[in-house]
């Protein structure tokens, strides 16, 4: 049987978090009503990797976060309380870094190495004559040549070339020629029986058609550990470093080639995630490749330490669909599996594949767009290009265009790798070079969505559709291209002429593009669309679209009513390590577009405020700053030197991800900085700014808490896991990592979750009317949280299996609220939330009672009981047909029932 976390909890596990702090949080995560840790990568990384996601050996847990003795512990703590442990995998990548055994042994060895043929190397490319590309000096070789800034040196890991703190290991063929001229140089008679007996084992390593790892590894230990020989190689050593000539000649010898680390923006030999040089992809389609990385994951399943596994970037696997039912056979069927998918638009989950669903990015979505008011769409387009004189007002055409420029900028060498596996493979004609490079540009650039997943021609129906569009779209951005769109059309079709072998490059280049797309996409969009569309930056969240902008309560509902049927075990997430702001902030921006006409009114009085402190800023950049301040302001108001620093350092890394002013590989320090004292200024020390700005971020914050508490309610009930990423119990007005991975005061939240069961211990109706009265201190959020949380492990079954109702609401105030039930067997929930309350509510006041809902009712299904308990109190409500919502929502803003046996 399948296991099917009730709740999971996110915990960003690193040096900072390590596995003996996990253990002491179970008692807490267990009181809260969590069912299963979700941890972020526990595997060897390189050294102080705050995220686990550059993996230098998967065959480990990494000592800097604990032991498998510490996990077994923890395995058994959780078994005794009935919970379980989901575990981030990363299949599609490895760190580029020389704690990576495996890589460096192909640096070492080439085709002489076991795991040649692991990472997605192009050793034809015609540029590089069978070396991989190690693009990590800070200048051109030329001038790290110049200032002697490579050394060779001999340790008891052999020979290495090294740059700084980067070690990589000399191939093992130039270790005879170094032999021979310590044999020479030295004048000790000892280092002859030596050096020669070690050309005999160094002669039979190199007859190898497969270079023993462990047998080369005592080689080395021999060299170094023998003082006589060790000192006449060091002194072969020092002959060369330093000498140009030389060390040019010993380097050409190598099996990698080091270069400037922008290179790659230009020529690449190797697939990398993203544009990020440090993290090399696997060739995971192998069958060997995949044995050898997954077998510890696999002990991990079968002595059940984890319970379930969640696949890290599965759009880079060359075959997605086969991964996954390699992962289940190997798994089994109990582990609950769950894949990291972005999802565009009305995109669906291929629904064959042998999981429980993704990581959530679609539900947060859907949530955050539920919380728009669709009439404020044009108001706020407009107010956009009102205060932002050159803002972008075709959304579309800034993500093609964007794509464009990440294409051609920054990927430029993966455009070549793909015009060339298309030449090499005689699937188009070698001229005009220049217009098929920019037929498949544009191609790349017009692709929909992040992929397809068809392994076999002719393409599945539902992802020919994608085809079509991007085709279509293609043909819209380059007419001038039409001849050279028509053939790579072609190419994804399986037409009558085609023999097996053109069958076959046809799908790969198909499979391969397919690698390239969600790059591309994540580059385009993500990391630079989103941070240049500044028109409601709320909207500009992974796995969200501003053009989507408000999704109905009715449209909401069809998509968990799909989402049960096809997925209902999936994560329902709001907030990530990934995502571009806390779910709190997100919500609280969202109601700008139910205050289009004051924000506007506003924003327009605090531009022009900012602009008498500096001249620097340009338009959008102010605009994507303001909303910004207003989303990371704590509840309280209170304004102190850490959020200054937390605003400044996110500016800073949104301002290099635009690309516009300033990025990465050209910072522009003068502007950056005119920026980051304007965050001071207008923080600390104006007070016409703060004097204007914190009325209205009160207003706002007041209609936004009210939100996240449905938010959450939404989350735990509907079909799907609940998420709660670590710290986010209390208001998550966090900003894009690294800020979104701070440490968590989980005392603080231990200390609350007691002060909240004691008062409610002593009366409920006290306790709801101090959480209102006080939500700055985020405890109503972590006791809704904690009832709706216990509520669900209490009734598992409930929402693992229970149909989702959607329930009619009628009456003068029913636009204002969103409401469905679950069933399952005899038992029953309902679950109410508001919606819209800037027009239904006062800046100050609940959306409680009979005064505001009026004569407003939730329709009951004919066969829903007639008594009712709430969850979130201790009342009960009997009901006919319908339940009136003044009675529902009397004592607290949202609303849990439940019914049944």
């Amino acid at each position: 049987m399948t296991y099917i976390p009730s709740a999971t909890y996110r915990v960003q596990i690193s040096p900072k978090l390590k596995l003996s702090d996990i253990r002491q949080l179970i008692p807490y995560l267990h009181e809260l009503g969590v069912s299963t840790i979700y941890a972020a990568p526990f595997f060897c990384a390189r050294p102080g990797s705050e995220h686990g996601y550059d993996v230098t050996a998967p065959y480990d847990i990494s000592p800097d976060i604990g032991t498998k003795k510490e996990l077994q512990e923890i395995a058994l703590e959780l078994k005794r309380r009935n919970m379980g442990w989901l575990q981030d995998i990363v299949p599609n990548h490895m760190a580029f870094h020389p704690d990576n055994v495996w890589l460096m042994d192909v640096l070492e060895k080439g085709p002489q190495s076991h795991f040649y043929t692991f990472f997605d190397i192009h050793f034809h490319h015609p540029d590089f004559s069978g070396q991989v590309m190690v693009p990590f000096l800070g200048e051109p070789l030329e001038k790290v040549l110049e200032q002697n800034q490579l050394e060779l040196k001999l340790s008891d890991k052999g020979i290495s070339i090294n740059y700084f703190d980067n070690a990589y290991p000399l191939c093992v063929s130039c270790y005879r020629p170094l032999l021979e001229e310590a044999l020479q140089v030295s004048g000790n008679p000892e280092v002859t029986p030596l050096a020669e007996q070690s050309m005999k084992e160094l002669a039979l390593h190199e007859a190898e058609e497969s270079i023993n790892p462990a047998a080369w590894g005592n080689f080395k230990r021999k060299l170094y550990k023998n003082e006589t020989l060790r000192q006449a190689l060091e002194q072969v050593l020092q002959s060369i470093n330093g000498k140009d000539k030389k060390l040019r000649k010993l380097l050409q010898k190598q099996h990698f080639t080091l270069c400037h680390w922008q290179d790659t923006e230009r020529q690449i030999n190797y697939r990398r995630f993203f544009t990020v040089n440090d993290l090399i992809c696997l060739r995971m389609e192998k069958p060997e490749v995949f044995e050898q990385y997954h077998q510890f994951i696999k002990q991990l399943c079968d002595q059940e330490l984890v319970q379930g596994l969640r696949v890290d970037h599965v759009d880079g696997l060359f075959d997605p669909a086969t991964y996954l039912k390699r992962l289940r056979q190997l798994a089994g069927p109990e582990q609950y599996v769950v894949v990291e998918k972005i999802l565009e638009g009305e995109e669906h989950m291929p629904e064959n594949w042998p999981i429980q669903g993704n990581s959530g990015y679609d539900f947060l979505a859907w949530i955050s767009n539920l919380y728009t008011s669709a009439s404020g769409r044009e108001q706020i387009t407009q107010a956009y290009s009102r205060l932002v004189a050159d803002a972008a007002t075709d959304y579309e055409q800034l993500v093609f265009d964007k794509k464009m420029f990440i294409l051609t900028s920054y990927m430029q060498g993966e455009l070549e790798n793909l015009l060339r596996l298309l030449q090499e493979r005689q699937l188009i004609p070698l001229e005009p070079e220049e217009q098929w490079r920019k037929a498949l540009a544009t191609l790349l650039a017009a692709w929909p969505v992040y992929r397809i997943y068809s392994n076999d021609l002719p393409i599945a129906k539902e992802e020919l559709k994608v085809v079509e569009e991007a085709f279509e779209e293609a043909h819209r951005q380059a007419p001038a291209l039409k001849e050279q769109l028509q053939h790579l059309h072609s190419l994804f079709i399986l037409e009558p002429e085609d023999t097996e072998s053109r069958k076959h490059h046809k799908l790969y280049f198909v499979m391969r593009s397919q690698q390239f797309t969600g790059p591309l996409a994540a580059k385009g969009v993500e990391d630079t669309t989103f941070y240049n569309y500044n028109r409601l930056i709320s909207l500009n969240e992974v796995g969200n679209s501003p053009e989507i902008f408000h999704l109905s309560a009715q449209d909401f509902h069809e998509r968990m009513l799909y989402r049960q049927r096809t997925y209902p075990h999936s994560i329902n997430a709001t907030a990530t390590h990934d995502t571009k702001r806390g779910e709190d902030a997100r919500l609280r921006l969202n109601v700008l577009t139910e205050l289009v006409d004051e924000w506007e009114q506003k924003a327009k009085e605090w531009m022009e405020i900012s602009r008498k402190c500096t001249s620097e800023p340009v338009e959008n950049d102010l605009y994507f700053l303001l909303q910004t301040l207003l989303g990371v302001m704590p509840l309280n108001g209170e304004v102190d030197e850490t959020l200054v620093t937390r605003v400044q350092e996110y500016l800073e890394k949104a301002l290099r991800e635009a690309k516009n002013k300033t990025d990465w590989s050209a910072p522009n320090e003068k502007y950056e900085q005119a920026m980051k004292d304007l965050v001071q200024q207008l923080l600390m020390q104006d007070e016409d700014f703060m004097h204007s700005f914190q009325p209205f971020f009160l207003k706002v914050a007041h209609y936004s808490w009210l939100y996240s508490l449905g938010q959450t309610l939404l989350k735990i009930t509907c079909p799907g896991v609940p998420d709660v990423y670590q710290g986010t119990e209390l208001w998550d007005l966090s900003l894009v990592d690294p800020d979104n991975r701070r440490p968590v005061d989980y005392d603080q939240r231990r200390r609350y979750l007691q002060e909240l069961q004691q008062a409610e211990a002593q009366s409920i109706e006290k306790l709801h009317e101090a959480l209102l009265q006080h939500p700055e201190t985020g405890k109503v959020k972590l006791y809704l949280l904690h009832k709706a949380l216990t509520t669900r492990r209490d009734l598992q079954a409930l929402y693992d299996k229970g149909e989702y109702i959607p329930l009619q609401v009628q009456g003068p105030k029913q636009e204002h609220v969103l409401a469905f039930a679950r069933h399952h067997q005899g038992q029953w929930a309902l679950v109410a939330v508001p919606l819209l309350l800037v027009s239904l509510v006062g800046s100050h006041e609940q959306p409680l009672g009979q005064e505001v809902w009026q004569d407003t009712s939730i329709i009951l299904p004919d066969n829903a009981p007639k008594v009712w308990q709430q969850a979130l109190g201790n009342g009960t409500l009997n009901a006919t047909n319908a339940l009136p919502v003044a009675d529902v929502l009397k004592t607290f803003p949202v609303a849990l029932l439940s019914a049944g046996s």
